[in-house]
């Protein structure tokens, strides 16, 4: 065997293992924006919810269960002008609902930057798999001609 052809299938051998490394990484990020997005969903469902609060007559309300909607209940809302929050890991404040909804408004803010950065960071290794993958292509085509010329 030529060094040539051994030089080859080492480095096709070394983009291999980048490439499965680099697929990993890529998983990793698709489902961090995948959360992030949820995460933000979640953020305006609850700021709408509290818009909707704020305009309320009455205070019996059906409350769902679950967040699909399967299961309904009536509930009373003690309070429509003030809601529970968190404020930190595992800290809540009850606060003024148009203060809640400033607190939403920014947590908003900070997930959607980091949805960009994480979107950004996925174009990026999308990118350098590519590159690899099309050097991988170019080696085993350089790879299949060398050992073609080597039966002549």
């Amino acid at each position: 065997m030529s060094s040539e052809r051994a030089r080859l299938e080492e480095a096709i051998q070394q983009l291999l293992v980048q490439l499965d490394e680099l697929r990993e990484a890529i998983r990793v990020v698709q489902a961090r924006t995948l959360a992030i997005s949820s995460e933000i969903q979640e953020i305006r469902m609850a700021f709408e919810t509290l818009s909707s609060v704020q305009k309320l007559t009455q205070r019996e309300v059906l409350a769902s269960l679950d967040r699909n909607g399967y299961v309904f209940a009536k509930a009373l809302l003690l309070a429509t002008d003030e809601a529970l929050v968190r404020i930190g890991k595992e800290y809540y404040a009850v606060l003024p609902i148009d203060k809640v909804k400033s607190i939403l408004t920014e947590y908003e803010k900070d997930l959607t930057e980091e949805l960009r950065e994480t979107e950004a960071e996925l174009r990026r290794l999308t990118e350098l798999y590519n590159q690899i993958q099309r050097r991988v292509q170019e080696y085993a085509a350089s790879l299949q001609r060398l050992r073609s010329s080597e039966k002549q």
